[in-house]
């Protein structure tokens, strides 16, 4: 019998976005500092494919090297013109397909910017920010193809909290057909007579569809896939457990659930596979909660998942008196890591009154434990593991644990085996071993139960632009939009100056806030101090608010000599920025002030926009910003 699953690894859930080292302004910067290259042990490839030989049922293709690579230990840190710190640091291991980097330690205060790219920026990964860390504090990066990876970390110039990097293991991807010559060595790999969900077969499971993810789970020893779903419960919470299969985590030693990643809605658009794997939308971290080995089931629950993600939590009927699934039966899958495939069994599913013998640590399954079926549309292969069996009123009757093949056709089964839902239900020794108490928290004793769709919230967008005060649009200004719940999200300005946050929750308090803290010198120069003197003494006064608000270069609600000292000692490169001051200031475009000639007298308008209990789109949240120093409107709004 062959087991269903497959070992592969896999990217991260990021933010997006490019390193700073691939801008225009800054590669000179980059450039001249030195490459610090860290060497990562090299794997010995044939003896690694030996041992794969003797394991049937494990594909490994990638094997993990121990590493001490920290931040502070290891890399090259050095200070852009603008003050923002950076660490890069290369890692190398001769002869690799491809890298994953796994770390122990990953903390990354607020603002804070991490990347991990191939030479040739073919790959690039990231950013990954304070918000993708984990409680934990390990993470995951991978796969980067070839055999160098270079990690660029950004720290703004108020950042004064250190970040935490300690990279303690690096897999190293050995076996290139397993790699497909490529990073997306998974997309694309399953065979073509699978079929994907969005062809005619699956035009009747588009609603089931949404609780089926791929699962990348990590291993002390390497990564694998497998496949599962998300499963409803008699409450009809949207407690996030999700079912898969058993021996899913007896694929190699030691499963590092905190580091599993549930990846949904990775699909075809249409009955095609795309050019290009889609992206999925991922949750990572989960527990283990129950399983058992005669049934091949286990039960997980997943971290969070995000709001703004449209799940299926998908029914089921644990029905003890049939001895046949009547019609046809479906399965919903990721084959070899692939895309969403389905297969359909037009057959009645039947007992299978046998044992199955999976070999080695994965055991016997004792006889009437699983139902079998033998596909006509689409097949199984490797990842599809414990994919859910449905039955023709779409309610799970089991998972899957494997399947044999014919041997002049790989894509003609000729058994395929699925771990009974109802002896899952409550065959068990306790709890740990069983589903009832977990899908039927409050003993309903209910036989059936339908799925059901969790509601995503309605959303708006928010969007504006950020222009000087003289009007001319500024690029790349991060734009941070905080809630009342203390979460935040980042996003940047376009080459019109515009920004947009989508699919805002509606029903909430927001703040949004524009950041630019660069190039203090930008637009300072000595006539600039020639110009703040001759308003002090009454000569020739600065004509707009605006222009006085950027003359307190102190920020002291004034515009003084001391305002003077600072400037210069920005020109003269004694201090290499405004100590009291960001480089820009912005406030809302609707700003007013009190008496305009004097536009310190009162408070000053808020740096910011708040908008109250979100319900339509607000698209006027518009800011303009005042470079520090500049009192004649010179400065490049690009810098």
């Amino acid at each position: 019998m062959a087991l269903l699953a497959t070992l592969s690894l896999q990217a991260q859930i990021s933010e997006g976005g490019f390193p700073l080292s691939f801008q225009e302004d800054f590669r000179a910067n980059f450039a001249s500092k030195a490459n610090v290259i860290v060497q990562i042990p090299t794997v010995d490839k044939e003896k690694l494919m030996a041992e794969d030989s003797r394991t049937p049922g494990q594909t490994r293709f990638a094997a993990a090297v121990a590493v001490d690579i920290s931040s502070s230990q290891k890399g090259a840190w050095f200070t852009l013109p603008d003050q923002r710190q950076v660490w890069q640091c290369t890692l190398q291991s001769s002869g690799a397909v491809g890298l994953t980097l796994l770390f122990d330690q990953f903390l990354l205060p607020e603002g804070v910017q991490f990347y991990a790219y191939t030479p040739d920026k073919s790959t690039v990964l990231g950013a990954f920010t304070s918000k993708s860390c984990l409680p934990s504090g390990k993470f995951l990066v991978g796969i980067l193809p070839g055999e160098t990876a270079v990690l660029e970390m950004v720290l703004p110039a108020h950042v004064k909290t250190a970040p935490v990097i300690h990279l303690n293991r690096v897999d190293v991807s050995y076996d290139k057909h397993g790699m497909n010559n490529g990073p997306d060595f998974d997309f694309g790999q399953s065979l073509p007579c699978n079929v994907n969900i969005n062809c005619p077969a699956g035009a009747n499971w588009q609603q089931e569809k949404k609780g089926i993810a791929r699962i990348l789970m990590v291993f002390q020893g390497g990564e694998a896939w497998c496949s599962g779903t998300l499963i409803a419960n008699t409450s009809g919470s949207f407690e996030p457990y999700f079912l898969t299969a058993h021996h899913c985590q007896l694929l190699l030693a030691n499963p590092e659930f905190d580091l599993w990643r549930f990846d949904f809605e990775l699909e075809s658009a249409n009955c095609s596979n795309p050019p290009m794997e889609p992206s999925p939308k991922s949750v990572l971290g989960c527990e283990r909660m129950a399983s058992r080995t005669e049934t091949d089931f286990m039960l997980l629950k997943l971290n969070p998942i995000p709001q703004n993600y449209e799940v299926y939590f998908n029914g089921w009927n644990r029905d003890n008196s049939t001895t046949s699934l009547a019609a046809q039966t479906t399965m919903i899958h990721h084959p070899q890591g692939d895309i969403k495939k389905i297969t359909i069994d037009t057959q009645a599913a039947v007992i299978h009154p046998n044992q199955l013998n999976w070999g080695g640590v994965f055991g016997i399954s004792p006889a009437n434990t699983h139902w079998k079926t033998i596909p006509d549309i689409g097949i199984q292969q490797p990842g599809s593991s414990g994919s859910p069996l449905f039955d023709n009123a779409k309610r799970i009757r089991g998972q899957l644990h494997g399947g044999s093949v014919s041997q002049l056709d790989p894509c003609i089964m000729t058994g395929v085996y699925y771990g009974r839902f109802n002896q899952s239900w409550d065959q068990g020794a306790s709890s740990a071993s069983r589903l009832k108490e977990w899908l039927d928290p409050t003993s309903t004793n209910a036989i059936t139960q339908n799925g059901y769709l969790r509601p995503v919230p309605a959303g708006f967008d928010i969007s504006g632009t950020v222009k000087t005060h003289w009007g001319t649009p500024m690029s790349n200004v991060r734009v941070r939009l905080s809630d009342s719940n203390g979460s935040f999200y980042y996003t940047t300005t376009d080459t019109s100056g515009f920004y947009l946050f989508d699919n805002v929750a509606a029903g909430h308090n927001f703040t949004l806030t524009p950041q630019r803290d660069t190039n203090d010198l930008n637009g300072v120069t000595t006539f600039d101090l020639v110009l703040i003197s001759k308003h002090i003494l009454g000569i020739e006064s600065l004509n707009s608010p605006w222009k006085m608000l950027a003359s307190d270069v102190n920020k002291s609600n004034s515009v003084t000599t001391s305002d003077i000292v600072e400037a210069r000692k920005v020109i003269l490169g004694i201090s290499p920025t405004f100590p009291a001051n960001d480089s820009w200031r912005f406030f809302p475009e609707f700003a007013v002030f009190a008496d305009p000639t004097n536009p310190f007298l009162g408070s000053l308008p808020p740096n910011n926009i708040s908008i109250t209990n979100l319900q339509t789109d607000y698209t006027n949240a518009n800011f303009k910003g005042i470079k520090i120093g500049d009192s004649n409107n010179t400065a490049d709004p690009g810098q």
